[in-house]
This record gives structure tokens, C-alpha cells and sequence, in this order.
């Protein structure tokens, strides 16, 4: 998982404090037509740790990079008892950084390793998410939700170099990784609703997602096509925002997030299993018109 600095906890612990503690003075307005909001992510940043886990091979990988994102949507209040939830996240300009590939084993293609560094290279990570979900109150601020969610992903790997015993066959070509993927969630959520003539607007939402249909192909082997759906999702979002005017509210968002797929083989192809930890914080404006 993410190993999350100092400074973040505590954005994080003050942030989930702030919702409690709004929440136990919450009672939800009945004039639906001030209630929900849209908002745009007006600067934000995403610190991501991709893992794969090969098994036909003694080999491990680990990348971590750091990307602007934005993120936008929209919350409708439907009637008193339903919301609806519209999300979007996506990377901008995403960042570089080194993937290294290590041995898990002191033997790899016949030569004894004197260091279990195979090779390292660059590597890019964007993604892309959407996601509808319908939000049903169960008492006072707190709903259950659940709906799909749209992802796609893209991983880009060049400027390949071995390690000291040159134990791998390295390229010069780019590779690219692409996967799109359909995925259910259900989730719970704290929501206070309204932004129009209010303070203060707080968000806090916790939730499971598992993919219902995925294509991923790989650059290296151009004519296999992996589809399997073994894997989740788990996430935990927050928001809190404060009003600058009747209609408008500035805010902190943050959002922690945890992935799962698991290996598919084809042959003598494998695509391993891997994990990917993104930590994403920013600032935000909302406003009902």
C-alpha cells in the first residue's frame, strides 16, 4: 500500500473530523429545489504506487508517480429520499518516474544474481473515471448508493536500463499498457446536500467496486486481448467547503483509493497481478445557481 506522509494523515484526520462532527447537527432541508451542487476541481494533485507480482517469472515490479488531476460533477437531489451523483477524475500532464523490476529468487535465465535488480525503467501512468451512482437516505444525512463506474488506463514504459548482472534482454521501444473497464460499486455515503444558502457543505463517502466487463491490451504482444474481471476496488472520498457567497463555496477534497487484478494467462503471455494505491488531495469550488 501507499506509505502516505505525516502532513497528509493529518489533512486526512481533520477532514474526516470536520464531517463527524457536522453530521450530529444535520437535519436534511426540505426545499429540494436549493439542495445538490455541481463543482469543478480547480487544483489538485495525485501520488499513485503501481505493483505487479509476476508468477511464470521470479519477478516483482514497483513504480510511484505523481500527476495533476481534475476532477468535476455534479450532485441532483431527485426528491427528498434520492440523489443522483455524477464524478469524473481525470489525470493532466500526467508525471514521469522509475519503475524498477527485481528478482524473487538468487537465479534468474541461468545467472546467479549478485543484486536482485534486474532493470529499471521511466514510466507514465494516466487514468480516466466516471461515475454514476443513485443515493438512497437511510436516517438523516446518510445514504447507501451504488451505480457504475467507466475507467480507463493507460501505462507507458521506455528508456529501459539492466541491472548490474544484465540478467533481462533489454528494448529500446516504448510500451504502452491500455485497459478499459466497466465496474459496480455500492458504497456509503454522509452528505449534507446543499450548498445554496448555506456555511458549510460536507461530503464523506466509503466504497466497493468490482469490474463487470475489462479489455486490456499490451503493445509487447499487439494480438492478445486479456478480459478477465478478477479483482476491486476500495475507496474513501471526503469534501468539506465553506461559503464565499449565497450560491458559491470554496473547499479541500481528498480521496484515498485501493486496486486490485489478478493474473490472466494465455499461453506463455501472463497479465500479472497487480495492485495500484493513488492518494489524491485538492481545492474546489461549488456553487448551485
Amino acid at each position: 500500500m501507499c506509505q502516505f506522509s505525516f502532513s497528509r494523515a493529518v489533512l486526512a484526520a481533520s477532514l474526516l473530523g470536520s464531517v463527524t462532527a457536522q453530521a450530529a447537527e444535520s437535519v436534511p432541508s426540505k426545499d429540494v429545489s436549493n439542495q445538490g451542487f455541481s463543482y469543478f476541481m480547480g487544483l489538485g494533485q495525485m501520488q499513485s504506487t503501481y505493483q505487479e507480482a509476476v508468477s511464470i517469472l521470479p519477478v516483482k515490479s514497483k513504480a510511484k508517480s505523481s500527476s495533476l488531476i481534475l476532477l468535476s460533477g455534479a450532485l441532483y437531489m431527485l426528491d427528498e429520499n434520492y440523489l443522483l451523483s455524477l464524478d469524473s477524475l481525470s489525470t493532466f500532464y500526467p508525471g514521469s518516474s522509475n519503475e524498477s523490476w527485481t528478482a524473487t529468487a538468487p537465479v534468474f535465465n541461468g545467472i546467479t544474481l549478485t543484486s536482485p535488480l534486474l532493470q529499471q525503467n521511466s514510466f507514465s501512468l494516466s487514468i480516466s473515471n466516471t461515475q454514476l451512482a443513485l443515493h438512497k437516505r437511510i436516517a438523516g444525512d446518510w445514504f447507501v448508493f451504488g451505480g457504475p463506474t467507466f475507467a480507463s488506463s493507460s501505462f507507458k514504459r521506455y528508456a529501459f536500463i539492466a541491472g548490474p548482472d544484465r540478467a533481462t534482454n533489454i528494448t529500446n521501444a516504448t510500451v504502452e499498457e491500455s485497459s478499459s473497464e466497466l465496474l459496480g460499486n455500492i458504497g456509503l455515503a454522509l452528505e449534507s446536500g446543499q450548498v445554496r444558502d448555506t456555511e458549510t457543505h460536507y461530503s464523506l463517502r466509503a466504497s466497493a467496486g468490482t469490474p463487470l466487463w475489462r479489455r486490456l491490451q499490451n503493445t509487447s504482444a499487439p494480438n492478445a486481448m486479456f478480459t478477465s474481471t478478477q479483482g476491486y476496488d476500495l475507496a474513501l472520498e471526503g469534501r468539506y467547503s465553506w461559503s464565499i457567497h449565497s450560491k458559491v463555496q470554496l473547499g479541500t477534497w481528498g480521496r484515498v483509493s485501493h486496486s486490485y487484478r489478478g493474473k490472466e494467462v494465455q499461453g506463455r503471455l501472463e497479465m500479472p497481478a497487480n495492485t495500484l494505491d493513488n492518494l489524491g488531495v485538492g481545492v474546489e469550488l461549488l456553487w448551485k445557481l
